[in-house]
């Protein structure tokens, strides 16, 4: 016989697909999922229509890069911001992968979201239960198979056309993208192609190729050998009381009847019983139908169940659950979190960067003999209101030449201004002379640039 390990369950001996036809579950597990699940799907279709601080909650406009999350923006110029939230969501992956294994993937995942709570419920709806769905697939095209495959890619297709235009609004923002919509489609062709191509995606993912994605391109479930260990949490059957598997009708065996059912609600189509497995999303399912079954012969609930591995194979129940790793990963959490709090406090309203501009040479000599330097001062204001800015040296010996002071900058915007910086050669040291460029606003804020000038040696 085969390991299981050696094998993946959706693809027989011969290389071909073997489509599962998962039986959907009622269980305490299957309604907390169903309402976590809704929650995730309409906090995703809101979000674009909520307003903070007179802003989209969350906008991430590339071409500008600037990104806006719950009514504050972002510059792709907060580099150490930036740094510190990749860090702490890549150790959040560390952390809760150790400690509650793969819940991530069975309670709050798109593809699983998504799949089991809009798809599936849809094709539930119009072609039946598991058993209706394979005779449907086996029998030949009727009419009555045509207008239920139709009317179910139609339901689908009308559902992917509203994930996908709101994932565009994440992107273009909620108003700009209604105006397109309402428009000819190649006065914006753009993202007319990019919702055609990401309703494309959907239509494969979650028509055809489904639990394939979790069991063959996710690269999370291969990390879980690497970051799970014998006391992380996850979905788990009990060894030690239900083998040896047996009749209920049967003396001197486990609990486990051996009834399949934990396999036919397993939506990447696995035997829970055979072990820790890649494929295993922790979805849950597999213990509601076991506790259906364990409640009908009056015996306890639990043979699978969320637990530790230590503890299933142990059959104890007061071994630690957490260990040394899982604490350093929370308390390296705790450190990033301090970090990322102390550095949006301290976040200055405004920034301002001087670079040279974009000449061969460095500068240049006027007819009266004094030298100029071209830089070009990029200010942003991070600022809830608009704000006027205005530049100074703290040196009398040069000329600053722009356009006319104050600068108006709107809130969350940016202005570049250029600047010519006169001087005599005299104040020059070796071609080179330190200087110090104030820019100030008229709400308080200042910074003092320090910046180098210069001229022939």
């Amino acid at each position: 016989m085969t390991d299981h390990r050696e094998v993946l369950y959706t693809i027989d001996t011969k290389g071909k697909r073997k489509w599962v036809y998962a039986a959907w579950v009622k269980g305490k597990y299957g309604v907390q999922r169903a309402f976590a699940a809704y929650f995730l799907i309409l906090f995703y279709l809101s979000l674009p229509w909520i307003t903070i601080n007179g802003k989209q909650a969350v906008l991430l406009q590339i071409a500008e890069r600037k990104f806006t999350f719950f009514g504050t923006t972002f510059w792709a110029t907060d580099t150490l911001l930036l740094a510190l939230v990749l860090a702490f969501l890549g150790i959040c992956l560390f952390f809760f992968t150790a400690v509650i294994g793969r819940v991530w993937c069975g309670w709050a995942c798109p593809e699983t979201v998504f799949l089991e709570f809009v798809f599936r419920p849809i094709e539930r709806l119009i072609e039946g239960g598991p058993a209706q769905r394979l005779r449907l697939d086996q029998s030949p095209w009727t009419k009555e198979k045509i207008l239920k495959k139709g009317l179910k890619h139609l339901f689908c297709a009308a559902m992917a056309w509203i994930l996908a235009s709101t994932a565009l609004a994440y992107f273009y923002g909620r108003d700009p993208l209604f105006e397109m919509m309402v428009s000819p489609p190649w006065e914006n062709w753009q993202p007319f192609l990019m919702t055609l191509a990401l309703m494309g995606v959907m239509a494969f993912q979650f028509g055809w190729f489904r639990e394939q994605f979790c069991t063959i391109l996710c690269p999370y479930a291969r990390f879980q050998s690497v970051l799970m260990d014998h006391h992380s949490l996850g979905v788990g059957y009990d060894p030690v009381r239900g083998e040896p598997r047996g009749k209920a009708s049967k003396k001197d065996v486990g609990d486990c009847v051996d009834c399949g059912l934990c396999v036919r609600v397993c939506p990447t189509g696995i035997d829970i019983r055979n072990g820790s497995q890649l494929e295993c999303i922790h979805c849950a399912a597999c213990i509601d139908a076991c506790d259906s079954v364990m409640e009908k012969l009056g015996r306890p609930k639990g043979l699978i169940r969320y637990d530790t591995e230590a503890r299933l194979l142990s059959g104890e129940k007061n071994l630690k659950s957490v260990s040394v790793r899982t604490a350093i990963y929370g308390s390296i959490l705790l450190a990033i979190s301090i970090a990322i709090g102390y550095t949006l406090m301290t976040r200055n309203p405004s920034e301002v960067k001087i670079t040279r501009g974009a000449s061969d040479v460095p500068f240049t000599e006027l007819p009266d003999g004094r030298i100029s330097n071209h830089v070009h001062v990029r200010i942003s204001n991070r600022g809830e209101e608009s704000r006027l800015y205005s530049i100074k040296s703290d040196r009398d010996d040069l000329q600053l030449i722009f356009p006319a002071m104050p600068y108006p900058v709107p809130e969350d915007s940016l202005l570049t201004v250029p600047l010519f910086i006169q001087f005599s050669r005299g104040i020059l040291d070796g071609g080179r002379a330190p200087i110090v460029l104030t820019v100030s606003d008229d709400a308080g804020y200042h910074e003092d640039i320090k910046m180098v000038l210069l001229g022939p040696g």
